[in-house]
């Protein structure tokens, strides 16, 4: 009776190479996929109220610090170019909904005025971000 040589397995080769193309591939798919969240870099203390979320598409968020800086789109703007800059934006899109996020210590008149603008610039629908309580 012959019995296997144990030097026979010496010779024995594993190929990783297509392990590592897989891994790669699947790294490559996942950091494709994924999907980053985008947040406002302006810090606004949003006041609290129970409410349903929307999804809003295509929307023109108008940001009121708590000193009274106005954002539009991240952009500062004054609050004499507030009509002109939301008319243009109305005319690149006239479906838009503006939302307004007010710090809960900013005046009630600066949002009001806000929202009195976006009317004459020709915009119908509001909403005011807030936090869940």
């Amino acid at each position: 009776m012959k019995f296997r040589n144990e030097t026979d397995n010496d010779n024995l080769n594993l190929n990783i190479t297509p392990l590592i193309d897989v891994v790669f591939l699947l790294l490559i798919f996942f950091m494709v996929s994924t999907t980053f969240i985008y947040t406002d870099s302006i810090k606004v203390n949003l006041p609290e109220a129970k409410g349903e979320g929307i999804q809003v598409k295509d929307n023109i968020v108008i940001t009121v610090t708590e000193d009274e800086h106005i954002f539009i789109n991240s952009k500062k703007i004054a609050k004499p170019l507030i009509f002109e800059n939301l008319r243009n934006l109305k005319k690149k899109n006239s479906k838009s909904t503006v939302i307004i996020q007010a710090d809960k210590k900013s005046t009630h008149g600066t949002v009001v005025y806000i929202m009195d603008q976006s009317k004459k610039a020709g915009f119908d629908h509001f909403a005011i971000s807030i936090e869940n309580e």
